[in-house]
């Protein structure tokens, strides 16, 4: 797992690198902040795309392949970005990016065929502590290597350092990392029969809560992806931020997100928490956390204010990602991991590609709308949440089940 964790480390780095630098690539060109949010739209979409593609390829080839493929892609689209001088390219380079970032499905299976059902939410925990130390990073050095004018800003650069931690993390696939997926599962996968996959999807969505889960995980998906694709913008306009400004409150977060993962959610408290509550009350307090934070950046003034948001918004995610991911992957049949994982990718990259659809138009509205919005969203999702506590307890799939759904095509 530590393997795993250095490489979506830098794997997301690259990503992370380009959270507070994108929108001023795009507004330098000219786009206004509607259009702009569109584009940022289109990463996460086609993320949503190809997420269940790769999850159910990863089935079929392995874990390993997968990763390798989808990390190669990711250094041509960002050097597709480094070139960019018109918005077919960013277009271009953001689509290619989110094609390859769907590998996060093969990721999340990778994590559940080296854990079991005990200990899956303690390693959801630290493989989101290796993306949130690459939102550390990443915005970080963004920021500095491209400056605090927005004007002057070296963009370029920052897009070619993306493209040298992917070529990093591909490396370290080829050569270092193991393959995951034993090979007597591979085998029953060739044996399954062949679906398409929308039957595929309705089949596991049948399985109690599940459904519920994957929309409570849209609901807040959204309300974030509103919030993250305007902060840049929001910032530039509410409180005169350049790129370095939006690189180190991002930063701020990030180092919050990781203290939460990587030490309170391993400790020993940590781990009593979820044992003593369980899955379901830990995410509703999550997104308690989650709103108030949202409604404290509405109200920002000051940095000081700001970094109190910024320290709220991390440890609401912090609490649910991985206890929600745990509960779906209790779902899934170790045949079938990369596919339900894959589809709950997906759900989440849909969720991050529909919020920047709308966020550019409420932030020319009015600059707090994007803010109220995500708490609304956190309502909708605890509404949901209440409604899986209602239902009976989700249980964990069977090792191999004697009729679990086919495998697609």
């Amino acid at each position: 797992m530590k393997i795993l964790f250095l490489i979506i480390l830098l794997d997301l780095m690259g990503i992370g690198v380009m959270n507070p630098i994108f929108p001023f690539i795009a507004t330098r060109m000219g786009i206004e902040p509607g259009m702009v949010t569109l584009i940022l739209a289109i990463y996460p979409i086609a993320s949503f795309i190809a997420a269940p593609v790769w999850g159910r390829l990863s089935d079929q080839w392995g874990r390993r392949p997968i990763l390798m493929i989808s990390q190669a892609g990711a250094v041509v689209a960002f050097i597709t970005l480094g070139f960019a001088d018109n918005i077919w390219m960013l277009m271009a380079s953001r689509f290619v990016g989110g094609i390859c970032a769907g590998n996060i499905g093969a990721a999340y299976a990778y994590i559940t065929d080296i854990t079991t059902n005990e200990n899956r939410a303690k390693g959801m925990a630290m493989i989101g502590g290796a993306l949130s130390l690459g939102f550390i990073i990443g915005p970080l050095v963004g920021g500095l290597l491209a400056g605090g004018d927005r004007e002057t800003a070296n963009l370029t650069l920052v897009a070619f350092f993306c493209a040298g931690t992917n070529f990093v993390a591909l490396l370290g696939t080829i050569f270092v990392l193991p393959e995951s997926l034993k090979p007597e599962i591979r085998e029953k996968l060739k044996n399954r029969p062949q679906v398409s996959r929308w039957a595929q999807f309705k089949k596991i969505t049948e399985r109690s809560g599940l459904l519920l889960l994957f929309m409570a995980a849209l609901a807040f998906g959204t309300g974030g992806s509103v919030f993250e694709s305007t902060f840049p913008l929001w910032g530039a306009a509410a409180m005169d931020f350049g790129p370095r400004d939006v690189g180190l409150a991002l930063s701020f977060a990030a180092v919050v997100m990781v203290v939460m993962q990587l030490v309170v959610m391993q400790s020993k408290w940590g781990g009593g928490l979820l044992k003593k509550f369980g899955e379901l009350p830990v995410i509703t307090v999550a997104c308690v956390i989650y709103g108030a934070g949202l409604l404290t950046v509405a109200t920002t003034t000051t940095w000081m204010q700001l970094l109190i948001a910024q320290a709220m918004l991390p440890i609401g995610l912090a609490l649910f990602n991985p206890n929600l991911t745990s509960l779906v992957s209790k779902q899934a049949a170790d045949t079938e991991r990369g596919m339900v994982m894959g589809f709950y990718a997906s759900w989440g990259s849909l969720a991050r590609g529909a919020g920047p659809l709308f966020s550019g138009t409420l932030l020319q509205t009015n600059l707090h709308y994007p803010f109220y919005y995500g708490a609304i969203a956190m309502v909708v999702t605890l509404a949901l949440i209440y409604i899986v506590r209602a239902k009976e307890p989700p249980q964990a799939a069977s090792a191999t089940p004697p009729a679990g759904p086919p495998m697609a095509g």
